[in-house]
């Protein structure tokens, strides 16, 4: 072997040898394998076979490989030859040969599961091994293969040094090496290695678990926060439920008790004078109670029909109606009404028919509710203007009125339930807040679209358009 120290080798001092003679003395061939007897050799060593019947049941191979890295041939040779027929645990070996740092790195590259090397120190150069060594567990990061280190010089990688800097798992003097020997060092460190890479399996096994573990937590949390998610939107409108049960309880103390004690005061009034009392006064409190009466009616009314939208009990049946007919029997009851606040209701028509897809009472209701609005909030004197047109699309019904108008805070609170806003009733009429809440609620359900525009000191125009019908 001829011995080229690395100039570049940083580990100089670390391989300092005593004198030249211990530097460049080579062994003997037959000192290598030193054997104490033939026997010893191609008998007993031949038939080295240990810890039979434990192998691991979770293991898929059926070898080991062993990689020898040396520049002598002869000891590449002598090493396959002892470990013929050995077996660990019912496996064989498999010896894997290079002669060099870089054919080593090769083979290493090419087999990940190599269980143990038997490593040369000096090869190409005097710290070609050690270069190995760093390969192995700094670029390779293999934590796994046993490294057994072999030199024929030790002075240029003293033992104690070379275990205290690389990490490496035997150490081992090539003139000290026996077949004995080296069945212990195999037998050791494929142990070792079978140890290490059975509480590998379990760690690996044991990550799989937390990470699967992890997992079904991570969707039980997925779940239990949809589940709060819920809880905290049912818990809202569980509150929000309860702040309409108090307006409502509020709204229904307050209008159905003032005509509830006028009528109670105008019959106990009849009850009592009646036998002093005209005819006509007779009649005028009668008046009084029918218009309270019905007061009370259309307060029922209008909070029943929010009951069955808001159940989704509303039951429509859409067909191709002339929505003309309804609207103009609309106008004329409303004409009389509105008399008696000198108020003039106009309808502008301009077809014969304005045929629709609605649902005729449905349609009535709300364009009843419109135009009682538009009645209900215009001052004495003024106009109500009713019109209806239409495209190939769309039925178009607009109610106008010449009220104080809406301002932009009514107008964020129209549709809404329980909404007052800022107009009153010009002729001591009952509101609820309901009736436009109402308005949306059918209109959205027979597809179609209503909204407002207003101008304060204006007026207000409601604009309701509903899906065309198919003229038969």
């Amino acid at each position: 072997m001829n011995i080229k120290p690395d100039d570049n080798f940083e580990d100089e001092d670390l391989f300092a040898a005593e004198d030249d003679n211990d530097l460049f003395a080579a062994e003997d061939d037959d000192d290598l394998f030193a054997i104490e007897d033939d026997k010893d050799l191609f008998t007993t060593e031949k038939k080295f076979t240990t810890e039979k019947n434990n192998t691991s049941k979770s293991s898929s191979i059926d070898i080991w490989k062993i990689l020898v890295v040396d520049d002598d041939a002869d000891v590449l040779q002598m090493t396959k030859v002892v470990l013929t027929d050995f077996t660990f645990k019912n496996k064989r070996l498999e010896i894997l040969n290079a002669n060099s740092a870089q054919q080593a790195k090769q083979v290493l590259g090419q087999h990940s599961d190599i269980a143990i090397i038997f490593l040369d120190v000096v090869m190409e150069t005097s710290n070609a091994g050690l270069k190995v060594v760093e390969y192995i567990r700094k670029t390779l990061q293999n934590r796994f293969i046993r490294i057994v280190l072999r030199t024929g010089q030790p002075g240029y990688a003293p033992e104690k040094e070379v275990i205290r800097k690389y990490e490496i798992n035997d150490y081992a003097n090539k003139a000290e090496l026996t077949a004995q020997k080296i069945f212990t060092l195999v037998t050791a460190n494929l142990r070792a290695y079978s140890d290490i890479m059975t509480i590998e399996s379990y760690r690996q096994h044991l990550e799989k678990k937390v990470v699967e573990r992890t997992g079904e937590l991570n969707e039980k949390n997925l779940q239990l926060a949809g589940l709060n998610h819920k809880l905290t939107k049912l818990n809202e409108d569980l509150l929000r439920l309860n702040r309409e049960k108090d307006e409502f309880l509020s709204i229904v103390a307050h209008d159905l008790k003032n005509p509830l004690s006028a009528i109670k005061g105008y019959t106990e009034e009849i009850q009592e004078y009646f036998a002093d009392m005209q005819e006509d006064e007779v009649i005028e409190l009668v008046d009084r109670i029918h218009l309270n009466s019905h007061q009370m009616f259309e307060l029922i009314k209008l909070l029943l029909d929010v009951s069955v939208i808001e159940s989704g009990r509303i039951n429509i049946s859409l067909k191709t109606v002339n929505v003309l007919p309804i609207l103009q029997l609309l106008v004329n009851d409303y004409t009389v009404l509105a008399k008696k606040k000198n108020i003039i209701v106009q309808f502008q028509v301009s077809a014969k028919q304005y045929l629709a897809f609605v649902d005729e009472n449905t349609f009535r209701q709300i364009l009843d509710n419109l135009i009682s609005n538009a009645v209900k909030y215009s001052p004495h004197g003024k106009n109500v203007m009713v019109r209806l047109s239409q495209n190939d699309q769309e039925v178009r019904c607009e109610v106008q009125d010449e009220g104080p108008g809406l301002s932009y805070e009514d107008k964020q609170k129209l549709f809404g339930k329980f909404s007052r806003l800022t107009a009153k009733p010009t002729g001591g009429e009952n509101s609820t807040g309901l009736g436009l809440f109402i308005v949306k609620k059918l209109v959205n359900a027979m597809n179609g679209m209503v909204w407002c525009e207003s101008e304060i000191g204006i007026g207000a125009t409601f604009i309701a358009e509903f899906p065309k019908g198919i003229a038969r």
